[in-house]
């Protein structure tokens, strides 16, 4: 197996919702496969063994961006692409892989398929979505889960187009300027230069990963389902 490692954020407000049981159910089945980073906003303590606490330490270009934009979504998913942005530069590993804070591990992934969804000439393993704003057709990723091979040949310039749209406001041909719209502009962009990309989501569902090949092993409990949710009910006590 690939030398993976993986990444996730959360503030304590969200930790208490949903984040401690999407750690716990990771502790439960994939901590034995590759390391869980948390990047936990406020440096809050994290009570589940066999992940690392990563704090927030995002640099001041994180900062800059807080204070220029006013919109409030906006703010909040650029707390999500920071930090990919800091594990894309600063953590070793030949795959990393992103983990939503609302998604529940429900069992061990078999490491073929790790191997199979995430081929050495592949840069982005990821869910493509489409989304349509005043005729115009715009592609997206369902961000709640995707992997990056590190050691592509494109890596470097996947890294510095994804951070330079953050660094710079490169709204450019964005719907919204969220995480999820900026990581599949970026795979466009490096699509058009010639890199391969895998796509999980071939039948443009509007909802992919509970359709997808690993839909068995994880689930994400998007919008109004995870206001809902009593997330500690989905994993074991004994973990």
């Amino acid at each position: 197996m690939k030398k993976y490692a993986a990444i996730t954020s959360m503030d304590r407000k969200y930790y208490d919702h949903c984040g401690r049981a999407m750690l716990r159910s990771y502790k439960q089945h994939w901590s034995t496969l590759f390391p869980l980073y948390v990047y936990n906003e406020d440096d809050f303590q994290i009570k589940v063994k066999t992940v690392t606490p990563f704090g927030w330490n995002l640099g001041q270009e994180y900062v800059n961006f807080q204070n220029r934009h006013s919109n409030s979504r906006v703010k909040t998913f650029a707390k999500k692409a920071f930090p990919i942005i800091d594990a894309m530069q600063n953590i070793d590993c030949e795959r990393l892989i992103w983990l939503d804070a609302d998604t529940i591990i429900k069992a061990q992934m078999p490491t073929q398929l790790f191997d199979l969804i995430t081929p050495d000439d592949v840069l982005s393993t990821h869910f493509s979505v489409w989304h349509t704003k005043d005729e115009i057709e715009y592609h997206s990723c369902e961000t709640g889960f995707f992997i990056l091979n590190t050691k592509h040949a494109g890596y470097k310039d996947f890294y510095n187009t994804y951070r330079d749209i953050y660094y710079n406001d490169k709204t450019q041909g964005l719907r919204r300027f969220y995480d999820g719209e900026v990581y599949g502009k970026t795979v466009e962009l490096m699509e058009e230069k010639g890199h391969k990309m895998l796509n999980l989501n071939p039948a443009r569902h509007k909802t992919p990963m509970s359709r997808s090949v690993i839909s068995p092993y994880i689930t994400h409990y998007k919008a109004g389902l995870k206001d809902r949710q009593d997330f500690d009910s989905l994993v074991s006590d004994e973990v």
